[in-house]
């Protein structure tokens, strides 16, 4: 048997074979066989129809098809062990002949390669963000608000900023219904601590100075914003608004009062403090996740990565199996989903392809940190992942543990623990504060 090579990008081979005319011939007589074995020959019991009355009725096409489903099988094994090449997954037919001799031409796909050069001279800088005193008079104002305390108003009070408007509101858009609300509660605020909006801008103005029991009709432009408000953007939305209730709002005072009140604090000073260690942690976690993406970044930047096509099918396929699972979940097949986003599948697999070949790269890079730093996890550090995820969903723990404690449940574990370990060992070497790896014989040990 003759077998040539040829490199192809994107880690793969070209394997052409050429199969000795004798090995055809045998296998063309076995494919007759087969077939007559399987097909009702006018004239002839099972199997004993000649080899030339299978071709006269089925055509030799017929029967190299049949002889080429183990044929080719048995050439391709056998040319991967002569070249000494070891596939990644299963072989493709790309071409063949079969006259004057049969040759087969088949694409091999080989493992992913992943050059990290010198990744531990990586350096990237981080600064730990700071907490601004405005940040921490942001919470201290959220929590005056709710511990607020509302009072019914005295009869006859006129509606303006700091009170509570208990009120039922009507309204349309070109005669169409726009915003409805029986017994709606509007805070009247002029400045808010936030961008929400209640109703529309400007729609508290329209209540200073209306008591319980008045009546109003007015008009407010809608917002030109398309997300928010659809159809309605742009236009003009007319109001009816009936006041029912008129209350008082009264923000406690930022003492050592409302320390208590909200915690286990003694003063003020103690509040603030904590404040200000809650949201450090936060834009500390926030501010770690970013580094960790520009490490990332700059490593895939430098890295070469190769891989075959067959990996980004594969990753393709699981995307496209887990969100069929999630709209199935939500009654919605996948091919209801696509109909509503006018797209074909191959459309879709066309749009997510950048997607998973990101994935892909993401994910050989980790793989090779961790192969080159010799990271590991261990039984107990899964089996005290179990315990924690378990812990966290209450009386339903015992079934979460059974489920992540099967084979694939820790090894799926295992995987995201070492996928940690890569990131956090990846953020220490970008900052020049990593341990020289352990080498495996020391580990082994």
């Amino acid at each position: 048997m003759k077998v040539t090579t040829e490199p192809r990008d994107n880690r793969q081979i070209a394997l052409t074979i050429e199969v000795e005319p004798e090995r055809v011939e045998a296998a063309l007589a076995k494919a007759a066989k087969s077939i007559a074995q399987k097909a009702h020959i006018p004239g002839f019991r099972k199997g004993k129809a000649p080899r030339h009355i299978i071709e006269q009725m089925f055509g030799k096409g017929a029967l190299l098809e049949e002889a080429l489903d183990d044929l080719g099988q048995q050439v391709y094994r056998e040319a991967l062990e002569q070249e000494n090449i070891e596939p990644y997954g299963p072989g493709q037919m790309e071409d063949f002949q079969a006259e004057p001799n049969l040759v087969l031409k088949m694409i091999v796909s080989l493992a992913p390669t992943v050059d990290v050069g010198d990744y531990r001279s990586l350096r990237v800088p981080f600064e730990e963000p700071p907490v601004e005193d405005h940040e921490i008079d942001h919470q201290l104002a959220h929590l005056r608000e709710r511990h607020a305390i509302i009072e019914p108003a005295a009869e006859g009070t006129a509606l303006d900023w700091g009170y509570v408007a208990t009120i039922d509101l009507h309204s349309t858009v070109e005669g169409k219904p726009f915003f409805n609300r029986e017994d709606a509660s509007i805070v009247m605020e002029k400045e808010r601590l936030d961008d929400t909006v209640q109703v529309l801008p400007g729609f508290e103005e329209q209540l200073i100075g209306l008591k319980a029991g008045d009546e109003k009709s007015f008009s407010l432009g809608v917002p030109n914003e398309q997300d928010e408000y659809g159809e309605f953007a742009g236009k003009t939305a007319e109001f009816e608004v009936t006041v029912k209730e008129v209350r008082l709002r009264t923000l406690p005072e930022l003492d050592d009062a409302l320390a208590q009140t909200v915690g286990d604090f003694e003063t003020i000073d103690a509040l603030r403090d904590a404040i200000r260690k809650d949201i450090a942690d936060a834009k500390k976690r926030e501010a770690e996740s970013a580094y960790i993406d520009k490490v990332i970044e700059r490593l895939l930047n430098t890295a070469q990565i190769e891989f075959p096509p067959l990996i980004v099918e594969e990753e393709l396929d699981a995307m496209l199996e887990r969100t069929d699972k999630r709209l199935r979940d939500q009654k919605l097949t996948l091919d209801e989903y696509l109909k509503v986003l006018g797209k074909t599948r191959d459309e879709y697999r066309a749009e997510m392809r950048p997607t998973a070949e990101a994935r892909i790269r993401h994910s050989l890079l980790l793989t090779r940190i961790v192969e080159l730093e010799n990271l590991r996890v261990d039984a107990s550090e899964v089996d005290r992942r179990i315990e924690a995820t378990g812990a966290a969903y209450g009386q339903r723990a015992q079934d979460v543990i059974r489920t992540l404690s099967t084979k694939d449940g820790k090894r799926r574990l295992e995987i995201e623990l070492l996928t940690q370990k890569a990131l956090h060992r990846l953020a220490a070497i970008a900052r020049g504060e990593a341990p020289e790896p352990i080498q495996p014989e020391i580990q082994s040990e």
